[in-house]
């Protein structure tokens, strides 16, 4: 429901009609400026006051949204849309739910089935849009970093085969489509394991030791990568969890196992 801020239908039809200014439903955010804590807060307290009425608010909302994208024509997808956090491309607004729902709704099945997993066609939109997007991750590039810059490469497949390059500037850390420079480190793993990599629902130590991701390069910038790197836009995520095939473990951001019945408490906040 919190997701529908963000996707208001007014905002839509306005975006056809060439206008992409604020209003006054939510506030205007950089990434920066989200705080978990709100967030959880706000969701719990919106869950009490619906109460049994949740799923069909939800269902109300979302239709509302689909309904106004059925206006979009072939023209349409380029015009920007208002959004908290900067105007998008129309189009961007349907990758942007389907990760939403994907990754949420994982969230909510992973808790009861162990076996979870996300629908190939939705890794595919994930996978293709992760380089495009904002920054919501982070990389911690404190003393002690090997000389910059550097380029972690992840080869991705199936279900589609993409490449995509993490660098790590004195000035900046960023996602792009992989270029033709040589990587220092270079990741293999399946899409839905870099889908969850990227939104913090996997520790990267616990990929590799669970052979599903695997790398080529130095160990050291490898072992770097592990600890510096941060999944999903909370920057300060307590618990990066994974409950799945021949998983007994989590990690918290300092790369130390947790118990299994403390790592599988819920999130304190979902991205």
């Amino acid at each position: 429901m919190t997701l529908t801020r963000g996707f208001n239908p007014s905002r839509i039809i306005r975006a056809l009609q060439g206008d992409a200014s604020p209003d006054d439903l939510s506030p205007r955010l950089v990434l920066g400026d989200v705080d978990p804590v709100s967030d959880a807060t706000e969701a719990i307290s919106m869950r009490k006051e619906l109460g049994e009425d949740l799923l069909a608010e939800f269902i109300k909302a979302s239709q509302g949204i689909v309904t106004a994208l059925a206006n979009v024509g072939p023209q349409d997808w380029d015009k920007r849309v208002f959004r908290p956090s900067r105007p998008e491309p129309v189009r961007n607004l349907v990758d942007i739910l389907i990760s939403e729902l994907a990754v949420h709704g994982w969230d909510v099945r992973s808790r009861f089935d162990s076996q979870a997993g996300l629908s190939p066609g939705s890794v595919a939109v994930m996978v293709e849009r992760i380089p495009h997007r904002a920054t919501w991750w982070s990389f911690g590039t404190e003393a002690g970093l090997a000389s910059l810059p550097l380029r972690y490469r992840f080869e991705v497949k199936p279900p589609t085969q993409n490449r995509v390059d993490l660098v790590v500037t004195e000035e900046r850390c960023y996602m792009e489509v992989a270029s033709s420079e040589d990587a220092h480190v270079t990741f293999q793993c399946d899409g839905e394991t870099f889908v969850f990599l990227m939104y913090g629902r996997i520790h990267p130590e616990v990929a590799i030791a669970n052979g599903q991701m695997s790398y080529t390069g130095d160990q050291e910038l490898v072992s770097a990568f592990i600890h510096r790197f941060t999944g999903g836009q909370r920057a300060h995520r307590p618990v990066c969890i994974w409950k799945r095939r021949r998983t007994r473990a989590a990690f918290n951001q300092s790369g130390e196992a947790l118990p299994v019945r403390k790592a599988l408490r819920p999130l304190a906040s979902l991205h």
